[in-house]
């Protein structure tokens, strides 16, 4: 009878730690199934960052060249008002001559 009642104690034993075991497995189930949705969900958080990441690449690459494009036309222009402030200059020192000239005639046909 001793060893009826030692393995009965064994099984209601065992008893016990099986269903403390699938306790445990619900446990770790449910935290794992918690990690899969935050994995998929991170997949597709992820994927939409790719996507705007390659947007905001092509659109930098366009403000890239929109930039190049503005930066040769600065240098244009500022070429173009370097000529500009030489003609003026060129006209003013004309200009001066010019009237150097008129006032050497207006003076000479007083004197004449």
């Amino acid at each position: 009878m001793d060893a009826l009642k030692m393995l009965e104690e064994k099984v209601v034993t065992l008893v016990a730690l099986i269903k403390d075991l699938q306790a445990q497995k619900n446990g770790i189930q449910k935290k794992y199934d918690k990690l899969q949705d935050q994995s998929e969900m991170l997949a597709v958080k992820n994927e939409d960052l790719k996507a705007e990441n390659a947007k905001l690449a092509e659109e930098n690459a366009q403000l890239a060249a929109k930039l190049e494009g503005l930066e040769g036309s600065v240098i244009q222009g500022s070429e173009q008002i370097k000529e500009l402030s030489k003609e003026k200059e060129l006209t003013k020192v004309v200009v001066d001559d010019l009237i150097k000239s008129i006032n050497d005639l207006v003076g000479s046909e007083k004197q004449q």
